[in-house]
């Protein structure tokens, strides 16, 4: 098998070679702006569209900033390729639905690469929650405020927290089951060139409240604690678990408190591995599906910030 990645970004060096080496993947990178040899790959490009044309991989992953995403599926869908992107997919529902038009036509995959939900921890607290009738969940994602030079940062290439977390903050109610809307309470700051730099909500379901808090610039903190009758729970690192610790969740209840400790897991891997299940048994819909839950609910939030 070959993937070929569009884009030499730190989710690939940290997180996306080291499984698609695992995995005896042959690897092909293009790059524009990293120029030096990249080791355990089988061909670098600078070109991205001959690398599109010379490679003829079965899945091309794209990890280029934001406003490029759009454009450069669809090219990858134009060639007939499986494509994974980067979230978040597109910057709009009306590119995302052109983009599931084609992947349909052409009958090969199209995926956004949103994955902290493949890790066991989240997978447990989603299964202890899921189906209360109601519940209070409370996310947390601050890091601290990126260089003035990175794509994060920059309007021109769709940075700011609603792109780059959004993915996260939509994903929250499709796991959880919150489906009926009731109102929703949104305050935004913005920095000097109109980026948007902190989100903070709370939104009231039919099945429970969503309380969030998303930001560039501060202390660190990944959480997210649910609360319901019974009990509360917590888990940290929860947006980019990492696949080299052992994660916990604490639930506390009115006679105990309880601590379930997690063997160590790689979220990207297990996403990977569904992703060639699911490339062999042709079966895209439950992504169609879930993509355009999360870009409705993201075109839902901006709409209200503007």
């Amino acid at each position: 098998m070959k993937v070929l990645i569009l884009g030499y970004s730190n989710i690939v060096r940290k997180r996306v070679l080291s499984v698609l080496k695992e995995k005896k993947i042959k690897i092909f990178i293009a790059s524009k702006s990293y120029k030096k040899k990249i080791p355990g790959i089988k061909r670098q490009f600078q070109s991205y569209e001959q690398a599109l044309k010379k490679c003829k991989p079965n899945i091309v992953y794209i990890s280029l900033p934001n406003s490029k995403h759009y454009k450069w599926a669809k090219k990858s869908l134009n060639c007939k390729y499986n494509t994974i992107v980067d979230k978040p997919i597109t910057s709009n529902m009306k590119q995302l639905d052109e983009l599931i038009k084609l992947s349909k036509k052409n009958k090969r995959l199209l995926v956004e690469s949103t994955f902290f939900n493949y890790h066991i921890q989240i997978k447990k607290i989603v299964r202890m929650y899921k189906n209360d009738t109601y519940k209070k969940i409370n996310a947390k994602f601050v890091i601290p405020k990126p260089d003035k030079k990175s794509i994060l940062m920059s309007k021109k290439l769709q940075g700011g927290v609603l792109m780059d977390m959004g993915p996260y903050i939509s994903s929250i109610p499709r796991l959880f089951n919150l489906k009926k809307l009731k109102k929703k309470r949104i305050k935004v700051k913005k920095n000097k060139d109109k980026l948007i730099m902190s989100i903070k909500f709370l939104m009231n379901f039919k099945e429970g409240d969503y309380n969030g808090f998303f930001k560039f610039g501060g202390k660190y903190k990944n959480q997210i604690i649910i609360t319901n009758k019974k009990t509360k729970s917590f888990i940290t690192r929860v947006f980019s678990p990492p696949y080299d610790e052992n994660l916990i969740l604490k639930s506390i209840s009115k006679k105990k408190e309880k601590i379930i400790k997690f063997k160590k897991d790689n979220s990207f891997r297990n996403f990977f591995v569904e992703v060639l299940k699911t490339i062999i048994e042709k079966k895209f819909n439950f992504y169609y599906k879930r993509m355009r839950h999360d870009a409705i609910f993201r075109a839902n939030l901006n709409n209200k910030i503007n």
